[in-house]
């Protein structure tokens, strides 16, 4: 992991998706981070993570991001970003989602940027009623 910015840990992390390198997604974040698993279900911590990324790659996942926006504060970053993922489901159909991404990531003292936040559905979690 080289990233020193978020864009560049975005690119780096979706690469590591597509090679489906567990070991390296997980170095993207922080250790009691959240991830929107699908509104309504949040996966914390790099145990769920691992088990949520483990199920992901059955899916022969890509992701590509479209229109990117990175507003940082400090050792924060807001990102946001218009992105597409696809794959295949279990019965080899391709799927596909598009989606605008909120993510929070925080620069840590070892100056790489980590996923805090990862709300990959962006809005669409508003459509919950879980808080």
């Amino acid at each position: 992991m080289l990233a020193t910015t978020p864009l560049e840990a975005v690119k780096e992390l979706d690469d590591a998706l597509e090679r489906g390198d567990l070991e390296a997604v997980l170095s993207f974040y922080e250790d009691d981070a959240v991830v929107v698993v699908e509104p309504g279900r949040l996966a914390r911590g790099k145990k769920d993570l691992g088990e949520f990324f483990t199920y992901l790659f059955t899916l022969t996942p890509s992701a590509r991001q479209i229109k990117t926006r990175v507003i940082e504060a400090g050792n924060i970053a807001l990102f946001i970003s218009k992105w597409v993922f696809s794959g295949f489901d279990g019965n080899g159909q391709p799927i596909s989602r598009e989606a605008i991404a909120t993510c929070v990531f925080r620069k840590n003292a070892d100056e790489k940027w980590r996923l805090v936040i990862d709300n990959s559905f962006g809005p669409a979690i508003l459509e919950t009623t879980d808080p």
